[in-house]
Formats: structure tokens, sequence, C-alpha cells
């Protein structure tokens, strides 16, 4: 890692959960890096050309590829970390299925189309590219066998993956692919129907999607965003594809029961309080009951270990809720 980089960074979905940690982190190892920011069109939040110090924002919407064209046209950019995707979750799987897959992919392509002379592409995957797979923990090279994601989220980052690795091998620009899982960014709204994870609050019932019994690995977002940060320009990230998250397996009922612990601890529920939990809520399609990564790869390559264990990593949640606005 160079800290001292003075090259110029485009981050795509830059304004997101997990983007605007991103920008943090790349702030922290890279502070004479300058950033290109996109603030999407229709986010109706205030928005300013300027930025902070080493910074440009541009508005627009990353599927009209003049927008995109002009972007480039007006930078020298050196690497692009793309995270860019439409928010989804349950109401994402149910009802927009298209919409998902169209516009994610269009996004990657039209992003794809004016990265010919930067040096590295960065593309942020997700661990639902290994839902076909009856075999846990996932191990990177697992999809090279398995079949396909039979999910509209999942397939569009399979195909964004191979149009990643096929842009590489015909155009010869190197690209780093992160497989992240159960990102949990306190940023989220979880009042939206897709959200993902929910705040602690007082209902007489909780309802939760499925059995409750899907097993997931949390992972706090700082952890994360520092990995993908600090390995930007590491060459050891050459052309590879990383798990990155925790390998500490709990399932949803589970999560439940801390997060009642943790609001009774932070004075956010009474003592006594004891909701109704009711479980077989319709869910989408494809469910993973084990979502479960092989972290060794990335621990053995890079020294990347997560910091933040299941606990804590709530309590930080639901500290942020608890003290901001949302």
């Amino acid at each position: 890692m160079n800290k001292n980089i003075k090259s110029t960074i485009l981050v795509t979905g830059s304004e997101g959960n997990i983007g605007t940690y991103v920008i943090k982190s790349l702030h922290k190892f890279y502070p004479e890096a300058h950033l290109i920011r996109i603030f999407y069109t229709g986010d109706k939040r205030d928005f300013s050309e300027e930025g902070s110090e080493n910074e440009k924002i541009y508005k627009g919407d990353l599927r009209n590829p003049l927008f995109v064209k002009k972007v480039f046209q007006e930078n020298s950019i050196d690497y692009v970390v793309h995270m860019a995707a439409r928010l989804y979750g349950v109401a994402g799987f149910n009802k927009d299925v298209y919409g998902l897959f169209s516009n994610d992919i269009e996004c990657l392509l039209n992003v794809l189309d004016n990265s010919m002379g930067i040096k590295k592409i960065i593309y942020f995957s997700s661990s639902m590219i290994y839902e076909s797979s009856e075999e846990v923990p996932f191990t990177e090279e697992l999809t090279e066998t398995i079949l396909p994601p039979r999910s509209s989220y999942g397939l569009t980052k399979f195909f964004g993956e191979k149009a990643v690795k096929y842009f590489s091998q015909q155009f010869g620009i190197d690209y780093t692919i992160w497989r992240p899982f159960n990102v949990v960014s306190p940023l989220e709204d979880h009042n939206r129907e897709s959200g993902h994870v929910l705040i602690v609050e007082k209902v007489s019932e909780i309802e939760i999607y499925g059995s409750g019994k899907q097993v997931r690995c949390f992972t706090w977002v700082e952890d994360v965003v520092d990995g993908v940060a600090k390995f930007l320009t590491d060459k050891r990230t050459s052309k590879e594809i990383f798990n990155i998250g925790s390998s500490e397996p709990k399932n949803i009922l589970e999560l439940k029961d801390a997060l009642i612990e943790i609001g009774k601890k932070n004075n956010l529920l009474t003592k006594e309080y004891n909701p109704k939990t009711i479980t077989n809520k319709t869910f989408f399609e494809v469910d993973v009951q084990l979502r479960i990564p092989d972290v060794s790869k990335i621990k053995r390559r890079l020294g990347w270990e997560c910091n933040t264990d299941f606990k804590t990593c709530f309590e930080k949640f639901i500290d942020y809720k608890q003290h901001h606005a949302y």
C-alpha cells in the first residue's frame, strides 16, 4: 500500500450505505489521492459539486452512456471502484427482478466501455454468487464448478464478474473482485421494505422471513471497506477474487435475540420485553440456508481478518442508530 498515491480514483455508488464508508477509507489510506464521486440523479438529498478536499462530485445516472463518457473525458482516472447497484432486498427480489438486473448490468457495462485507459477496476460482487452451492464453507473456486445463481441479484453479480474478467482478458486491464458477506451498515434505511437488518423497536410481534434458521456471517462495514481500500494497489490482489467477511456463523433467530439483548442493555427496551416471534413469512425465490465463507485465501495471501465479532457488530449498529437521526 502506498499512502502517497496521487492517482485519481472513481468510486461509483459512493453515496450508498457501503460506498460512503469506502470514501472515508480511501481518504484514510491514500490522503493524496483525488476521488471522483457519483451522486445519483434520483437521490433527493442535498448535492454539492465541490465535495470535500481532494474530491469532485458528479450528479448523473450511470445508465446514461453520455454522462459516463463525460466523467471519464474530464478526468484522468487511474482506478475504478465499482459499487453502484440498485437498492434491493425482499422487495427487489420479488417485484423488480428485471429492473434490478438491467439497471446494474447497464451501469457496469457503461463504466467498462470507458475504462480502456485505467490501471485497475475493483468490482464489488456478493456472497449471492454462491447461492447454487450445496458445499460450505464457500471457497472462491466453487464458482468454476457450481451452477449459476437463480436469483436476479445473484445472476447480476455472476454476469458482472464475467464481464470484468472478459474486459480484462481483451484489453489487459487489471482487476480485483471482492465477494463480501452480509455487510452490516448503520446507514441503511431500516424503514424501507427492502431493508436487510432492522433496528430493535418495541413491537408486540417480530416477523422473520423464512424459518429464521438461515445461517449468515454478519460483517461490520468498516472491516470490509478498509480491506477494499487498503489493498487497492496491492499486486497480490491482481486479477484475483477474494471472499471478504466474518467467519462467525449465526442464524436469524440468534440475530433477533442479540438485538433484543443489546436493546435492553442500552435501555431502548424494557427488561420485561418479550415479543412473540413469527417465522415463515414469505421470502424471495432463493433463500440460501447456509451462507458461510471460507476466508483462508484472504488471510493467507493478504493477512486480512475480520476485526469485529458478531455481538460488537450489532452493538456498533445500534449505537449509531441511537445517536443519529434516521
